[in-house]
């Protein structure tokens, strides 16, 4: 019984030794995903878009806040003459009208991270690939991603300026 512990102990650290020695010759390299995706010219016309498309629609929203504060203008210029009937009566459509641009609001931003969304997804995917195929060339089992505060070591490789000549970025 005691020989076949040791048996089994012998195997399992030489599993454990084999094993950390393939991931001590793993290549590891890292990438600033956000400045690669930043350079390239459809993530420029895409945030060129969407700056259009939130313009358009802040256009909009300003109509309703421009109504909303006519309304609370003449309000407030006849408050002292309304009844309190009345005057309930023009609070609730203020509140209405506040809620509606608070709505609005809501919709307008949900409706700008679908496009948002829409837009930057093949952007992102097209970067990625470059990085994966670059990886796969390079022979690297694992890519960082240091826009995300990843600590990097000097013994990693930077994928940025292949990944940018790859996607034809200067």
């Amino acid at each position: 019984m005691a020989k076949r512990s040791t048996i089994v102990l012998a195997l399992i650290a030489m599993m454990t030794l084999a094993s950390s020695t393939g991931f001590a010759q793993a290549k590891i390299a890292y990438v600033n995903m956000q400045q690669l995706i930043m350079g390239m010219p459809e993530a420029k016309r895409a945030f060129d878009t969407l700056q259009l498309y939130q313009q358009e629609m802040s256009k909009d929203g300003q109509e309703l806040v421009n109504e909303f504060q006519a309304k609370l203008a003449k309000f407030q210029e006849t408050e002292a003459t309304l009844n309190a009937d009345i005057k309930n009566l023009k609070i609730r459509e203020l509140e209405t009208a506040k809620a509606n641009i608070e709505q609005y609001n809501a919709k307008m931003e949900q409706r700008l991270n679908e496009k948002e969304q829409q837009m930057t997804a093949p952007i992102i995917a097209k970067a990625k690939k470059a990085v994966a195929d670059l990886a796969a060339e390079k022979g690297f089992v694992c890519v960082l991603d240091n826009s995300k505060d990843i600590v990097i070591t000097a013994t990693c490789e930077d994928l940025l300026p292949a990944a940018k000549q790859r996607l034809g970025i200067k």
